[in-house]
Parts: C-alpha cells; structure tokens; sequence
C-alpha cells in the first residue's frame, strides 16, 4: 500500500471514530462521553495537521477551525466534571467541601442542559462537506506518494517545537506546563497516526509518551481546581481544603519535575541524529 494511502486509510478510521464519539456524546453527555470525544478529536485534529503540512489545501485549515471550536466548546464541562470526581472522593474526610461540591453538581447539570444546544450550534453538514472536500483533494495528491521523509521532516518539527516549549518550563507558571502539555499530545497523536510510515518505536514508547502527558494532565487539573476553589471561597478557603490541595499540588508538580526529562527518550533532537533508542546501550 502507497504511503499516501495509509494515511488515508488512518484519516477514515479517524474520522468513523470520531462520529461514533459525537453521537454517544448527543445521546448522554457523561464525563467518560465527553473525554472521549474530545480524544478522538484531538486525534483527528492531529493527523490533520499532518496531512495540511504534506498538501495544503483551504478546506483542511476550515476543518481543523471547526474542530478546534468543538473541542473548545467542553472545555468548561470536562472540567467541572473532572473536579467533581475529585471532591466527590474527598468529602468525607473534607467535610467543608460539602458547599463547593453541591455549586459543581449545580453548574454541571446546567452545562450538560446546555449541551445539546452547543452541539446543535455546530454546523456538522457543514464539517462533513468539508471532510469529504478535503479527503478528496488528499486522494488526488497524496493517494499514491512516498511520503517517509516528509513525514519524518513534520514530526522532527514538531519535537522541535515541543522542546521550545519544554525549555521555556517555568514551575511558578502553570500554563508553561499547560503549553508543554498540548505540543507533546501533539506529536504523540502524530506519531500514532503515522506509525506505519515511521522506523521502529519501542514497544512501550507509546506508552510512555501517555504516562508523560497523564503527569501533566494531573498538573494542569490539579491547578484548574485550586483556581475554582479560591474562586469560591474567596480568601477564606478552609484551612483542612487549602492544606490538602496545596500539598497535593506540590506532590504532583515534584513527579512531573523529577521526570520532566523524559522527553527527552521520546525523538531525535534533530534530522542528523540519530533516535534516543538506538543510541541507548543493550
């Protein structure tokens, strides 16, 4: 099979799966619902980037806009659910949780109401059209390149970008983290969607890059509810809550920190090195 058609290949399974995640989200818009719907968004959003850098074309970039503005819509339910999993654990033993938990359960029930409208907003004939426009055009220009070396080229970019950003960590400022966090999804959802046209990864590097983001991913919810916290309770959050989700942020900030560099096992620096993985001792 022609590189280009297995990217294609790759876009179709992609995008058959988000429409399956978009549906269960209409039917019940669960905290489960939403998290995978926007995985498999972020998913497709990825390789559709891929593919924009191998053969732009206008209906790509309008179909990426439109999924972005998706995925951004549940934005605010993911984490009100998130949060609400957390404190409901934590109630018994904080107890002065109880009014925060009850303001979360209110605001879920309104977003979940207001879900069907938002996804209503979302013009979805209009995103099929452009789907089937753009697969189109990918057919016509990539449906039967060798495509190896650019594709090489977009990640080693893409690494390089997440570098940037992972140099520019700053503990005191969460969002530098956050930033980190959405380019290493990136090249990691790059890296799944282009496997079969990439040299051997390790067993487990997937694996790994998923572990690396989930610390983060912890990091940046963990930071999501002590701003919700301080937001509710003003300067006088319970002194049990504050002590509690200080220290846990710390733990959690100290295990993403001691394993930052991590990133590092995950590509090449650059074109003309060679991969951590071969350069590591049996």
């Amino acid at each position: 099979m022609h590189d280009g058609k297995r990217l294609l290949h790759a876009l179709d399974s992609l995008w058959t799966k988000y429409q399956k995640r978009l549906t269960d989200c209409h039917h019940r818009p669960t905290e489960e619902a939403v998290h995978k719907l926007r995985i498999s968004t972020r998913r497709l959003l990825a390789l559709i980037e891929l593919l924009k850098t191998l053969s732009p074309h206008p209906s790509l970039q309008k179909l990426r806009k439109n999924l972005k503005t998706q995925l951004d819509a549940f934005d605010e339910l993911r984490d009100t659910q998130v949060m609400l999993l957390e404190i409901t654990a934590k109630q018994d033993s904080l107890p002065d949780l109880l009014p925060f938990f009850r303001q979360l359960q209110l605001n879920e029930q309104w977003l979940l109401a207001q879900t069907p409208a938002r996804l209503q907003a979302i013009d979805q004939p209009k995103i099929h059209a452009r789907f089937k426009k753009s697969h189109a055009h990918l057919s016509q220009t990539l449906g039967k390149a060798h495509l190896k070396p650019r594709i090489l080229t977009v990640i080693d970019e893409t690494y390089q970008a997440a570098m940037a950003r992972y140099q520019a960590i700053d503990v005191a400022q969460p969002d530098t983290i956050h930033r980190l966090r959405i380019a290493v999804k990136k090249l990691r959802y790059m890296l799944e969607a282009g496997q079969a046209l990439l040299p051997p990864l390790p067993e487990d590097h997937i694996e790994q890059l998923h572990a690396y983001l989930t610390r983060m991913g912890e990091f940046q919810d963990s930071s999501v509810l002590l701003l919700n916290l301080k937001a509710f309770f003003g300067e006088q959050v319970p002194s049990s809550i504050q002590s509690y989700y200080q220290h846990r942020h710390g733990t959690i900030l100290s295990t993403f920190i001691s394993k930052r560099e991590h990133i590092k096992l995950f590509w090449r620096p650059s074109s003309k090195q060679a991969f951590p993985w071969e350069s590591c001792p049996p």
